[in-house]
């Protein structure tokens, strides 16, 4: 897979050229493909990982890849407009209709891309089933992390299912079925804990950086917050739930950084997530571990999983 990353952009930039038409839509797709290339184009790694493990050759795959990642491209989009996030990408350059066009167009591209795919025609039918399933069980998840009104770990693990791992499980799987025809509970199983594992780190992370949209300070329920909203009881730590519940202003928090570092150090919510995040990593290191594929994708995988 040493020619993943060049095969990949090829592949984007061939079937965004050949689909967006109109210069202004053009010009921030290519621009956002540019966002792309400069990342780990992981969801598309994992589709052709999933092909090879499962017995897949040929380049054909790239193409599947590329449909994986337009598709998360899309949503991408879509989040950063809900939450107003990630103020530096191309599409805020946009105006908001013309970016959610541009959203659409990226996820309609990837369902065509998808078909038109040089795989069996069941096997191509299955995969764009597939993904359209896991699109709809994102923005599922989508909506109820928008909702904002998780209450306990549960309900943030079944928002998080439905979204980002979904999203994980769906990669994957697409490089399976193009491969079999069909696909494997045991992928499905082992992506999901991947992605939760994932978005917990990508939470815990999140809640200690507030030099970007904070969780903590735009009171956003994630596990690492819902812990420490029951955990800092004590009279010095009260102001985080006062904020939280709203009988705080920003202002009247955004200098206290550092006392809440050592809040959530002192509370035990940094071994809490640890631990939630590492118990998730190795149920999915257990479920691979007995799977009988070849060592060398399985340790991709678990590469790609760390």
């Amino acid at each position: 897979m040493d020619d993943f990353k060049s095969r990949l952009m090829s592949e984007l930039a061939d079937q965004t050229k050949s689909f967006f038409k109109v210069e202004v839509l053009l010009e921030a797709a290519l621009k956002s493909l540019k966002v792309k290339e400069s990342e780990s184009l992981l969801f598309g790694k994992l589709t052709v990982l999933h092909y090879r493990m499962f017995g897949g050759e040929g380049s054909g795959i790239y193409r599947a890849a590329a449909a994986v990642e337009l598709m998360i491209l899309g949503l991408d989009i879509i989040d950063d407009l809900q939450d107003e996030d990630h103020g530096g990408m191309p599409w805020h350059n946009l105006s908001k209709d013309i970016a959610l066009n541009l959203a659409i167009g990226f996820l309609t591209l990837s369902q065509e891309v998808l078909l038109l795919c040089d795989f069996p025609l069941e096997h191509v039918h299955q995969s764009a089933v597939y993904l359209n399933r896991q699109v709809l069980t994102a923005i599922n998840g989508q909506t109820l992390d928008l909702l904002n009104t998780a209450r306990d770990e549960k309900d943030y693990l079944r928002m998080v299912e439905q979204k980002s791992a979904a999203l994980l499980v769906c990669a994957c799987m697409i490089g399976v079925i193009m491969a079999t025809g069909r696909p494997d509970e045991r992928v499905e199983e082992y992506a999901r804990e991947v992605g939760i594992a994932a978005q917990i780190k990508n939470d815990y992370r999140d809640l200690l950086d507030w030099s970007n949209k904070n969780d903590f300070l735009r009171r956003k329920k994630t596990l690492p917050l819902l812990f420490l909203l029951s955990a800092a009881e004590s009279e010095e730590e009260r102001w985080i739930q006062d904020y939280f519940a709203g009988r705080l202003e920003l202002e009247e928090v955004r200098d206290r950084s550092d006392e809440f570092a050592a809040i959530v150090e002192r509370t035990g919510t940094t071994l809490y997530t640890s631990v939630r995040m590492r118990s998730h990593y190795y149920q999915f290191l257990d479920i691979i571990e007995s799977m009988d594929v070849d060592i060398k994708w399985r340790d991709l995988m678990i590469e790609a999983a760390r």
